[in-house]
């Protein structure tokens, strides 16, 4: 399986654009970080990302993945050149969100994804405000489990209520 990524789309329509707010760079470094930290679980998965432009003052080296700079093209054009040239298209998932990737890719037997659903993959973040939820224990269970503790705590209470009194007593 591989992904081929839209990477400045996956940027700027994500959570990660609040690091390419320090910089492009940071935001580059910020999908990457996440790239490998994925493909380390997962080494059997392909990761292709393709940036707009020309590859200026970018020094971060990965064996992990492929990062592909566009050139004079638009990364959309990169994007379809490699979709064209893989063989099984079926097993090629494109993330965008840019409704012309969407198109072509469609157009030309591969998959699409979505910038979230993809990041919900290879990112899973927990919700704010998500409850786990509890087993449920069977109702009988609970009675005799309430009863135990009832009766546990019950005589640890009674006997610190004695100790209680006899300090203050010791105390007069």
């Amino acid at each position: 399986m591989e992904y081929i990524i839209d990477g400045l789309n996956v940027i700027k329509t994500s959570f990660i654009k609040k690091y390419e707010v320090i910089s492009l760079e940071r935001g580059r470094e910020f999908l990457i970080y996440i790239l490998e930290r994925y493909k380390r679980k997962h080494p059997y998965i392909e990761f292709t990302v393709v940036f707009d432009g020309y590859c200026q003052n970018f020094n971060l080296y990965t064996s992990r993945l492929m990062i592909i700079f566009s050139n004079e093209i638009s990364a959309d054009e990169k994007i379809r050149e490699i979709l064209e040239n893989r063989k099984n298209k079926k097993e090629v998932f494109v993330v965008s969100d840019d409704r012309e990737i969407q198109q072509f890719t469609r157009i030309l037997g591969g998959n699409f994804l979505k910038v979230n659903e993809f990041l919900d993959i290879v990112y899973p973040v927990e919700k704010k405000g998500e409850v786990k939820k509890d087993k449920e224990i069977d109702y009988r269970f609970k009675l005799k489990i309430e009863k135990e503790l009832e009766k546990f705590y019950g005589e640890k209470v009674e006997k610190n209520r004695g100790k209680d009194k006899e300090n203050i007593r010791g105390r007069r």
